[in-house]
């Protein structure tokens, strides 16, 4: 099982992007695709998590209080299968340590945007302005293709604001969660052993116990 990493999801969502000069935020409408995009871009760099939480979708809200859920099992494993010895290491390896700072989704997020090493580059914030935006037939969503060429979807919102949805937007959140999946495989597979082990010692037992008639 392995550390998660502490980057994890906004050094890998900016990284390959590349900001120019934008408008003030308090003059774009996030009832305009783009407006809602650079608001979320903006909120990013300037490190408002309060704003780019506001700006992404339901469905990647549920990313989030599905994976601190993930934690809470994997921590409930650790405490019913595991040796009591070994109880703080692996809350360590697996990740599962995280929940003694977090409650919820939200707070999964914030702990994640709070410890992102937000590239400070002119070329990666110019890259990472609006070349395109294609809106559905429908209207009711939208990608986003920046400069350097990362495409985001929007999602519009009962209000007609536009949000980012993460999930669908390209690999960030499997990338940056990825070492959730593993650790989580890697316990499973330990709890699965350790039962087997203590199978296999009850069975000898009452192997032993029958030959003793």
């Amino acid at each position: 099982m392995k550390r998660p990493v502490s980057h994890l999801l906004f050094a890998l969502l900016l990284a390959p992007l590349a900001l120019g000069t934008t408008a003030c935020s308090g003059e774009l409408d996030p009832t305009s695709p783009g407006d809602a995009y650079t608001l979320f871009r903006d909120a990013l760099f300037e490190k408002e998590e309060d704003i780019v939480w506001e700006r992404l979708d339901p469905e990647s809200h549920a990313y989030f209080q599905a994976r601190y859920e993930r934690l809470v099992q994997m921590n409930e494993l650790i405490e019913s299968y595991l040796p009591q010895t070994d109880h703080r290491l692996a809350r360590s390896q697996s990740g599962a340590e995280l929940i003694a700072s977090v409650s919820d989704g939200r707070e999964l997020f914030d702990y994640v945007f709070e410890k992102a090493q937000m590239p400070q580059d002119d070329a990666i914030i110019f890259g990472s302005g609006i070349q395109e935006i294609r809106v559905s037939e429908d209207g009711k969503s939208a990608l986003v293709l920046t400069r350097g060429q990362q495409e985001f979807v929007m999602a519009q919102a009962e209000d007609e604001a536009w949000q980012i949805n993460l999930v669908d937007s390209g690999d960030f959140l499997d990338t940056s969660f990825g070492w959730l999946t593993r650790n989580e495989e890697a316990l499973a597979k330990t709890v699965e052993d350790l039962i087997a082990e203590e199978r296999q010692k009850r069975e000898a037992i009452i192997a032993e116990l029958m030959n003793l008639n």
